[in-house]
């Protein structure tokens, strides 16, 4: 089944508090038997350092901060890896660059980190979207005090297909990705899988401030054949998935489907933390097919609603506005 990593890169952002992140690394890393890398990537001193703090060379404590980075990264590796082999790397610059171009020269597949602290009341930081936003292959990004085995897995899929034909098929391909993310985890962690699609037929906004009359009635059939609709596509979409998965596997995971009628901004959150959610696969780009573009507005407010884990995948053929060089 397509899916299983190959090259997985854990981020580490600091060297606090971070057994647990690595622990879920190793734990995803030997279930798929991938190749791991520990990368320990640090933000450089400011270009006006030594004028702020002239007690120091700006030069040598760059230098003197990357030996030392090396050096504790190495340390920790040994004792990490003890059960199953690591590699090490680190980067001293702009985190998001290097850990773009980690991935894009090393062909990774998976890119594991926690979730930055931060003042606000939202789970995920600045470098967590921007990775959510740029970063070519799936981003898994952990809890702060991530449960020792997840529970309930949800597949956000958004299964309106109803776009040009070339872009349909790009959104069909990234719902079987996304499909295939959440069932392998699933399976690694013995978990409930869930499948979760909010539909909107009217914007609620417009519905509810009357710049459109609506009849009710009509109304109720045309949701209820949206309905139908969605859950056909999903069917098909189950289907295809079996046929992929070893015999019975299906079966054993039993998905379950939730198709609700709602404003997805609010209710692919709000689905997903009825449901006890320890995990969420989701897409995360706007437009398909233009490359590098912005993360979309129901994605981004949706994660900033989540106290769960998240991976988010593109859709093929993205292109990171980040190079290489």
């Amino acid at each position: 089944m397509k899916g299983h990593y190959k090259n997985i890169l854990c981020v580490l952002s600091d060297s606090h508090r971070q057994d647990d992140t690595v622990a879920q690394a190793l734990h995803i890393a030997k279930a798929h038997q991938a190749s791991l890398t520990i990368m320990l990537s640090l933000e450089s001193l400011p270009p006006n350092a030594s004028m702020v703090m002239e007690s120091f060379s700006y030069v040598d404590s760059q230098q003197t901060m990357e030996t030392q980075a090396q050096h504790w990264l190495k340390e920790q590796a040994e004792s990490w890896g003890k059960h199953y082999p690591v590699s090490t790397a680190v980067t001293v610059g702009q985190p998001l660059i290097d850990v773009v171009r980690y991935v894009k020269k090393n062909n990774i597949d998976l890119v594991i980190k926690r979730a930055e602290e931060s003042f606000l009341d939202k789970l995920f930081g600045s470098l967590d979207m921007r990775l959510f936003r740029k970063c070519p292959c799936p981003v898994w990004i952990i809890n702060h005090k991530p449960r020792s085995q997840y529970k309930n897995v949800v597949a956000a899929l958004d299964l309106n297909y109803h776009y040009p034909q070339h872009e349909v098929s790009i959104r069909r391909d990234l719902n079987r990705d996304i499909l295939r993310h959440a069932s392998q985890i699933a399976l690694l962690e013995f978990a409930q899988l869930h499948i979760v699609h909010v539909f909107d037929a009217v914007p609620e906004n417009i519905a509810r401030d009357g710049f459109i009359s609506v009849d009710n009635d009509r109304m109720e059939t045309d949701l209820a054949k949206i309905h139908a609709e969605r859950e056909s596509e999903l069917d098909k979409l189950l289907e295809e998935l079996g046929n992929e998965l070893d015999d019975n596997v299906l079966e054993y995971l039993k998905p379950l489907k939730h198709i609700v009628h709602g404003y997805p901004r609010r209710e692919i959150a709000a689905t997903t933390t009825s449901l006890d959610t320890d995990i969420i696969v989701m897409g995360t780009v706007a437009r398909l097919g233009v490359p590098g573009y912005i993360m979309g507005d129901t994605a981004e407010e949706t994660i900033h609603q989540l106290k769960c884990a998240v991976v988010g995948v593109k859709p093929r053929g993205f292109e990171t506005p980040i190079s290489i060089d």
